[in-house]
């Protein structure tokens, strides 16, 4: 890390390139950081106020005014109302921000005090031939003090990702947390009788094709370090665990056992994944490495096992069993191999997701013939139900675990990916893709680092 330049008592800069070249960043994007010495508060004692469910929550407005355009065109104010609308858009996005109307800080010259808001982004963007520099400012309105700042160089195609990746810095700069706008998702797509797997950035966008398996693929899951992504795929001719190196490209086969390999979860370590195999008889939760060999069989029985999702530490799985005659969840401590039942509702429950915060389990719950959404607390409890209409299903939580991402037919046009807040609310469509956009799972927080 080579520093440049002093420019204030503040701040230093310094340059630096991205070391993990995922291809979601153009070569051409680099970043420099404000390293900040400024007295602002320690992030343990930021105003924090992100109870996203809490009918008493304040919002946190922060006004985003377009960026200072250093000796550009018509074209360059254009880019930079957009850059500002796209921050605005992932502030309101994360669900504890506001965003207060532009025209009450339209005013050349306003002095920060004066502000509608609690924070406000000062911002400049230089476009030179193919180079776009972005240099941006979090100054707290009622001291006047920098409270984040960063510089970016790339070129206009990374006009989104500098704005998801200053929204981050944001939001940790506030809430001392991370957020969810360096994140993306992947999903089953449909194009007719075509399904893949595809992913997009954590808003909709930048939709990419990651498999051209040309058969039956289903429940793309992310290595909790972004480095993998692991999907079942039928090309075998019965369906097995086949893994992408999101670094390389190369895509690799894992388990493919006799009988069935599907279901998998990551463990929190990204080197080994909980699968359900079919190799003995009936269904049962084996612990793999990535190359598909059994390091530890963690379920037994003649009922079916299935569908497991890790605790955040690792130490716990929450699956599927039909056990006790249905579908209900159940908790594996891997440690000990003792084993509690979690729900004892529904007739037929489903595809349980924990939570990154560790308190709470999502799961899919079928009602009059419809599914539905559920949480239930980790320790046990009466589940709450979250989606009402349609039938909605495949549950994932975002890596901040405030929101859940999910799919459902409500608007009567295929399956579409909804999101919505932990507790049920804002739900919003957030992507629709062909004849049918399914089975989604929200990605860790580090794509755009």
């Amino acid at each position: 890390m080579k520093m440049l330049q002093q420019t204030s008592p503040f701040r230093f800069y310094f340059s630096l390139t991205d070391t993990y070249s995922m291809r979601y960043l153009s070569a051409a994007l680099f970043l420099c950081v404000f390293s900040i010495f400024s007295p602002s508060l320690p992030a343990q004692a930021a105003k924090v106020y992100v109870d996203i469910t809490s009918p008493f929550m304040r919002k946190i407005p922060v006004a985003v005014p377009p960026p200072q355009v250093r000796g550009g065109t018509f074209e360059d104010s254009v880019t930079a109302r957009n850059i500002s609308r796209v921050l605005s858009s992932d502030l309101e996005f994360m669900g504890f921000f506001s965003i207060p109307d532009p025209a009450l800080y339209s005013t050349p010259g306003m002095a920060i005090k004066d502000y509608p808001s609690d924070y406000v982004v000062k911002s400049v963007m230089t476009h030179t031939g193919s180079s776009l520099v972005m240099e941006f400012r979090l100054i707290e309105t009622a001291t006047g003090k920098l409270t984040a700042g960063v510089k970016y160089r790339g070129t206009m195609a990374d006009q989104r990702v500098m704005a998801h990746r200053f929204a981050d810095r944001i939001v940790r700069a506030i809430t001392g947390e991370g957020g969810l706008t360096l994140s993306r998702i992947a999903f089953v797509g449909s194009k007719g009788k075509s399904r893949e797997i595809y992913s997009a950035d954590f808003d909709g966008h930048n939709v990419r094709k990651e498999t051209s398996q040309r058969t039956i693929v289903l429940s793309p899951r992310y290595s909790p370090d972004a480095r993998f992504l692991a999907f079942t795929s039928y090309r075998a001719g019965r369906p097995c665990l086949y893994i992408k190196d999101l670094k390389s490209g190369s895509v690799f086969r894992s388990a493919c056992f006799k009988g069935s390999n599907i279901a998998h979860a990551w463990h929190p370590d990204s080197r080994s994944l909980a699968v359900t195999l079919s190799r003995d008889g009936s269904p049962d939760i084996y612990l793999i490495d990535i190359r598909g060999k059994i390091k530890k069989r963690l379920t037994w029985g003649r009922s079916i096992n299935i569908s497991p999702s890790w605790s955040p530490d690792g130490k716990y799985l929450v699956f599927i069993s039909d056990r006790s005659g249905s579908p209900q969840l159940y908790i594996l401590n891997t440690g000990s191999g003792s084993v509690r039942r979690l729900t004892f509702s529904g007739s037929y429950n489903t595809d349980p997701q924990w939570s990154p915060r560790g308190d709470k389990i999502v799961y899919c719950s079928r009602l009059n013939g419809k599914f539905q959404i559920f949480t239930i607390s980790a320790g046990g409890g009466e589940p709450e139900q979250l989606t009402f209409n349609g039938s909605n299903e495949n549950p994932s939580w975002s890596p901040d675990g405030r929101q859940i991402l999910f799919s459902s037919t409500r608007d009567g046009k295929g399956k579409s990916l909804y999101v919505m807040y932990l507790n049920g609310s804002a739900q919003r469509r957030l992507l629709s893709f062909g004849s049918s956009a399914s089975m989604p799972f929200w990605g860790p927080n580090r794509f755009m680092n």
